[in-house]
């Protein structure tokens, strides 16, 4: 093989789907102007005092919409849900996005739409893996395991 040869591109297969690029879990997350600004980002184990009380969840998403798929509406859903795969109850979420074709982006180029959930609450009964899931309605798919622990119990020193 030549050197040329080895240095020519592959063909790249041309996407006309909606794709999830990245699913992260936050304390708190935004998305403005393109751009994502998260605290406490891309946690795995969440430590919960007490299981009886709401359990709060923020999620920054990167999605690349390819020129073939602009224009058009589509749905992100995301779910909880246990290592069986059952959602945990009370928990759906939904949002509807479209990305366009800015004057400024060249023709065939694919974007990056950033979408953040700021901070919503579920509850489950019992430590445990779970797992975020997120859905487009073009089939895409992510899923982020984490698990919630008991935190342990706090004690206060007496001062006598």
């Amino acid at each position: 093989m030549t050197e040329q040869a080895a240095n020519k591109p592959q063909d790249i297969p041309v996407s006309t789907e909606p794709s999830i690029e990245f699913f992260i879990l936050a304390d708190r997350a935004e998305a403005v102007n393109g751009k994502l600004y998260m605290m406490g980002g891309a946690w795995d184990r969440y430590a919960i005092q007490n299981f009886a009380n709401p359990i709060p969840i923020s999620f920054a998403l990167g999605i690349l919409v390819p020129w073939l798929a602009t224009n058009r509406q589509y749905t992100l859903a995301i779910t909880i849900e246990n290592l069986e795969r059952q959602p945990v109850p009370n928990f759906n979420l939904t949002a509807g996005f479209v990305a366009g074709r800015p004057a400024h982006i060249t023709q065939g180029e694919t974007q990056r739409v950033t979408l953040a959930i700021p901070t919503v609450f579920f509850q489950v009964k019992e430590p445990g893996e779970y797992q975020a899931v997120a859905r487009l309605s073009s089939g895409a798919e992510s899923r982020v395991p984490f698990h919630l622990i008991q935190a342990a119990a706090l004690t206060v020193p007496r001062i006598s």
